[in-house]
């Protein structure tokens, strides 16, 4: 007979920044593992990202209750908000048809036939090591091999593995390795571990890391740079027994309901606006777009609000779900702003000053000109 177990992380759900896109990819992991008819679901760290508000809480109470009425529930801890002082707790406490499990330590958890081993975001305190002369990484590799002796006392039954931490050379949503960004661990001793599938939070992009190991992922867009395919993990133990081959776990990606993310980049410049990549309609239909224009050095480069209207009318005719407008200025360089600095007389300054940011009209320069030298020569008289 298998065993089934759903594993998703990293939800950051917050009440003021996306909560119903989020919201909707949580009911949608809990539908679509009942569906599946899973057997556990794991909720591996990170369920907001500050301390639980009233409503955030009261949400999840009533999905931790809709998925311990179908299977056991175990809730690991993240190092986002306060999962790792309590925050968890009234989670915990929801009853169900089926007991609901929370890791806050490293811990080993029996459940019949099935043996799970967890590791949560470590503590503070955890990351000077653990016995007297041990690294992070030896302490690190002496609690996976601890892990490694419970699984040989259980030889017959399904072996599980759920972290929440860093793996050295991890790829982040951006593409980039994880590297200097919190407490990361070797791979070496995550390879070693006898679990039949080892399922990783944390990092918000979907990846395998060796031929058992694998990155979750996060069910819903956290931020702009997240532009790949979101979902969880679908793992299928079809007996309890580790085969070279791999044929005793099968993996499926179920693909999340989450709103696309799409970041559009553009100049102006010379009173014109050019896009990097012209938008296309059919992919900002529905989706989260943000516009940054960056806007010219020069004093007549400024976008005005009228224009800054025709853009967002443009592009509000595709129908995006949400669309945002941020202007960046093109910042001056030390050898730009050198001649101003340098320039003794007001109207050296002031000719330094167009030659930095644009120059007005000819007849207008004139009139600045005349008005500059009548109040350099009654400042000039009256300090005399």
């Amino acid at each position: 007979m298998s065993f089934k177990i759903s594993h998703s992380g990293d939800f950051h759900l917050e009440e003021d920044h996306y909560f119903g896109d989020t919201a909707q990819c949580v009911e949608w992991f809990v539908e679509d593992g009942i569906q599946q008819d899973t057997n556990l679901f794991v909720l591996d760290g990170d369920l907001t990202t500050y301390k639980q508000t009233i409503k955030e809480r009261k949400f999840w109470v009533d999905s931790i209750f809709c998925m311990a009425n179908h299977a056991p529930v175990l809730l690991i801890a993240g190092n986002h908000g306060k999962e790792l002082e309590d925050d968890l707790w009234p989670l915990f406490r929801v009853k169900g048809n089926h007991p609901v499990f929370l890791c806050t330590e490293p811990e080993f958890v029996e459940l019949g036939e099935v043996v799970i081993a967890v590791f949560p975001y470590p503590r503070k305190a955890q990351f000077v090591g653990g016995r007297e002369g041990e690294s992070l990484e030896q302490a690190f590799a002496s609690q996976l091999q601890e892990f490694n002796e419970r699984f040989t006392r259980r030889p017959d039954s399904y072996q599980l593995f759920f972290g929440h931490f860093g793996v050295v050379g991890a790829r982040v949503s951006s593409g980039q390795p994880l590297v200097g960004r919190c407490a990361e661990y070797p791979l070496n001793p995550v390879r070693s571990l006898q679990a039949q599938y080892i399922g990783l939070s944390h990092i918000h992009l979907r990846q395998q890391l060796a031929p058992r190991v694998w990155y979750a992922g996060s069910l819903s867009r956290c931020d702009y740079s997240e532009r790949e395919t979101k979902g969880y993990q679908l793992v299928t133990l079809r007996e309890p027994c580790l085969r070279r081959d791999l044929s005793d776990v099968e993996i499926s990606f179920r693909q999340s309901p989450t709103r696309p993310m799409i970041e559009l980049e553009a100049s102006y410049e010379g009173g014109e606006l050019r896009f990097a990549v012209p938008p296309d309609p059919a992919a900002l239909k529905d989706s989260r777009v943000k516009v940054v224009v960056t806007v010219g050095k020069g004093l007549h480069a400024a976008l005005s609000r009228e224009e800054q209207q025709r853009l967002l009318e443009q592009l509000l005719e595709a129908n995006p779900a949400e669309l945002k407008i941020k202007i960046e200025h093109e910042s001056e360089e030390a050898a730009d702003v050198a001649p101003l600095s340098l320039a003794k007389t007001a109207e050296d300054k002031l000719r330094a000053y167009w030659a930095l940011k644009g120059e007005p009209g000819t007849e207008l320069q004139k009139r600045l000109i005349t008005k500059l030298a009548r109040i350099e020569t009654t400042v000039l008289e009256q300090g005399a």
